[in-house]
């Protein structure tokens, strides 16, 4: 089955609009996330990495230090490197280089160097007013953390988190056929069941779990995640990788730890990521708002939330005052081609219905792959 990719706007004469957002020409309008396709190498030697300009070899031993607590890898390289413009990571410019920072062009996101060198890197930062100051020892901590939050946020993976106020309402239903409309679509896409209260995924997306690693082998693995090792290893079903519980399901939240490795792994080897939160608020809410692009509630006509973006399930009239809500991004109905597609632990057989891809288009959750529009569903 192939799908169109979802454009933002309406389709002109003669197009074929059987997947596009269909919406009132007063309706909200907010162009979707475009995904930037990224393939993932083998041979990546570690995820995420940031630059070093600098010959002072004690600055170099102290950065790359705090990097490693990071999780994040160093390079080292001259102001004449290529590598500082290629570079997809922070630029950090030693003490010593600021001579070649201020004379070029180049990008320039920290300085650094030692307490002796202070007034020498404001100086400098006055002339370049993008950049950063890091005084070491005393801004160690701050480096740190500057790096390890560029690592979380450094993959190209649009991330939607959805939750829920109360049980039964279909969160997980909608977490799994959103993720699956993206590899539809031409995304390369995950479902990650965070659920605390998750009795897995697997009974109602197949009867026979394929083949990959769960919650359970990656609550023991202890370390970093390579993005590529995340991307062979996780079980997929018609091209869309899943990761829930394949045993016993969970007696507490994933640690949260774990959950931030994890994501910051997936985002970098996936275009999609659909989380399925359960109820909130989520113990681990904190840690996951660092990663997710878009929050969203999914809710009856009881349960709407006081603020936040939210998807209402229902198969009768919509309340006049969820209509008229700003923050109501659709309607998803129970379809006898959902119920009957959990009964036989098919779920995403569901997504032949045309009236549910329509609704799931008409959400606008799914960024716009570049190149949806050239290549076929996996």
């Amino acid at each position: 089955m192939n799908w169109l990719p979802f454009r933002p706007h309406d389709p002109g004469s003669g197009a074929d609009s059987r997947f596009v957002p269909q919406f009132p020409e007063t309706a909200r309008w907010e162009p979707p996330h475009r995904a930037q396709r990224q393939e993932v190498q083998r041979d990546d030697p570690g995820g995420p990495a940031c630059v070093l300009v600098s010959d002072d070899e004690n600055l170099v031993a102290q950065c790359a230090l705090i990097s490693l607590g990071a999780a994040v890898r160093i390079s080292r390289c001259s102001s004449s490197s290529p590598m500082i413009h290629d570079a997809e990571g922070p630029v950090l410019w030693g003490a010593d280089a600021l001579g070649e920072a201020l004379a070029g062009s180049a990008r320039c996101d920290v300085l650094v160097g030692h307490d002796e060198q202070a007034q020498t890197l404001w100086e400098a930062a006055s002339r370049l007013p993008l950049s950063r100051v890091a005084i070491l020892p005393g801004a160690s901590q701050w480096l740190g953390e500057y790096l390890g939050l560029w690592c979380m946020r450094s993959g190209h993976g649009h991330t939607v988190a959805l939750g829920s106020r109360a049980g039964g309402v279909g969160t997980s239903t909608l977490a799994v056929l959103l993720a699956h409309a993206g590899t539809l679509s031409g995304l390369h896409s995950l479902v990650v069941d965070l659920d605390p209260h998750s009795c897995g995924l697997w009974p109602r997306i197949c009867a026979r779990p394929p083949t990959g690693i769960g919650w359970d082998e990656l609550a023991g693995s202890g370390g970093a995640l390579a993005s590529h090792q995340l991307v062979e290893t996780l079980p997929t079903v018609r091209g869309t990788a899943v990761l829930t519980w394949s045993g016993t399901p969970p007696r507490a939240a994933v640690d949260g730890a774990l959950t931030a490795r994890l994501l910051t792994a997936a985002r970098q080897g996936f275009d999609l990521l659909v989380l399925d939160t359960g109820r909130t608020p989520h113990p681990g809410s904190e840690a996951i708002g660092h990663f997710t692009d878009r929050q969203i509630t999914v809710c009856d006509a009881s349960s709407i939330p006081p603020r936040g973006d939210y998807v209402l399930r229902a198969d009768h009239r919509m309340p006049t005052a969820a209509m008229e809500s700003r923050s109501l991004l659709g309607k998803l109905s129970h379809t006898t081609s959902i119920e009957r597609a959990v009964d036989r632990g098919d779920l995403l057989d569901a997504l032949r219905s045309r009236r549910l891809r329509q609704q799931l288009a008409d959400l606008r959750l799914l960024p716009v792959a570049e190149d949806a529009g050239s290549r076929g569903a996996p």
